[in-house]
């Protein structure tokens, strides 16, 4: 019987976890609190919103209208690993820079939004290596700034 309660209690939290985790997947419309600071790329300094955890990272700069020109948002992970990012939701092209500690590794350049596809159809743009900073600013802003792999980033949080 103990063990039959474990079961069922199991579950229970999966499928709400399952529930949770597929609206927010799906169609999360609240916007998590995310953190700010700045940082310097390419001698221009932004004031970006920071993504550092699971919701936040999920939301980014989805259903958003805009950035200003100086604004961007920073997602930060623990450890280093290949990130992907796609366009769910987005209203505007971005410039994806990945960073891994304090180095430019890679950019994606004008990466454009992809209103007609569904969730599954949607390009998805993978860092070149292992990274642990993505920073997203408006589409053009990698070329306007003359940035490249290698130079370095300042942050300020």
């Amino acid at each position: 019987m103990l063990m039959k309660n474990k079961k069922l209690i199991f579950s229970i939290i999966t499928i709400v976890v399952l529930v949770v985790a597929g609206g927010w997947f799906f169609g999360f419309k609240g916007k998590p609190n995310f953190g700010q600071g700045e940082i310097i790329i390419g001698g221009r300094v932004f004031g970006v919103e920071i993504a550092e955890t699971v919701m936040t990272r999920a939301q980014g700069l989805s259903g958003q209208e805009k950035l200003g020109e100086n604004e961007g948002m920073l997602f930060v992970f623990s450890v280093p690993s290949i990130q992907g990012f796609w366009m769910k939701d987005m209203k505007f092209p971005i410039d994806i820079v990945w960073i891994r500690g304090d180095k430019i590794v890679g950019f994606a350049e004008k990466v454009q939004p992809e209103p007609e596809k569904t969730v599954f159809g949607l390009t998805v743009y993978y860092s070149p290596e292992p990274v642990d900073r993505v920073l997203e600013v408006n589409a053009g802003t990698v070329a306007r700034s003359g940035s490249k792999v290698g130079d370095l980033v300042y942050f300020n949080k």
